[in-house]
This record gives C-alpha cells, structure tokens and sequence, in this order.
C-alpha cells in the first residue's frame, strides 16, 4: 500500500496554494458548457429539479449521429446544468454534469452521471 499522495495531486494543490498567494483568494474552478455542433434536438420535458414535487426545470436533451448526448437543464429562463454522455467512452472526463452553483453564468461545480445534484438555490 502506498500512502504517498501521487505527483498529480501534489501538482494540483501547489498550484492552488500559488494562486491564493498570488491573489489572495481561492480561484473558483470553471467548466465550460458541451459545443452543440452536430447535435440536434431529440426531445424536451420538464422535470423535478430540486425535489418538491413540481416540474420546474425545462430538460432538453440533443443527440449526434454517434448516439452521444448533451442535456441541459433550465429553470426561470437560466440554463444552471448540463451533461455530456459519450456512449464509447465511460471516462468521467467525456461524461458528466456541470452546474452553476450560485446563478452567475459560471458552471463551478462537476458531478458524475450517477450522482445526485439539484437545483441551486438561488432559482428555488
């Protein structure tokens, strides 16, 4: 068993621990949205988004020719998630969400098919 953190990890907080000396703060993590090129529409419903009940999130879901798929979630006219489903790879870095934590155009937060994420509370 090795109990030493890998070399990436080391990396990863050395930059961040740069960026809060440099700045002064903590640098937020941004995603950027999946590219719609060849896609298209397949289907769109609205669904229960943050568990009350109520279907206030509009669902769009596009495929390409290769069967992947791009879903967003929409909830009082902002888009705050989208996912990215390969269907020839089962990397989470080709498959995943993004969400928009706090309604302010930035998808902060990344999240695994599988997991569960909901609404952000600032479009409750």
């Amino acid at each position: 068993m090795n109990c030493l953190p890998d070399l990436k990890s080391i990396s990863i907080f050395m930059l961040g621990c740069s960026l809060v000396a440099l700045t002064g703060q903590v640098v937020a993590k941004q995603y950027e949205p999946p590219k719609l090129d060849g896609f298209n529409l397949h289907a769109e419903s609205d669904a229960d988004g943050d568990g009350d009940g109520k279907n206030e999130t509009h669902v769009k879901q596009y495929f390409n020719a290769s069967g992947d798929s791009i879903v967003s979630m929409t909830t009082k006219g902002r888009i705050w998630a989208w996912s990215l489903n390969t269907r020839e790879n089962d990397s989470g870095v080709r498959n995943y969400v993004i969400r928009d934590s706090d309604c302010d155009d930035v998808f902060d937060e990344v999240y695994g098919l599988d997991d569960e994420f909901h609404i952000p509370d600032c479009l409750k």
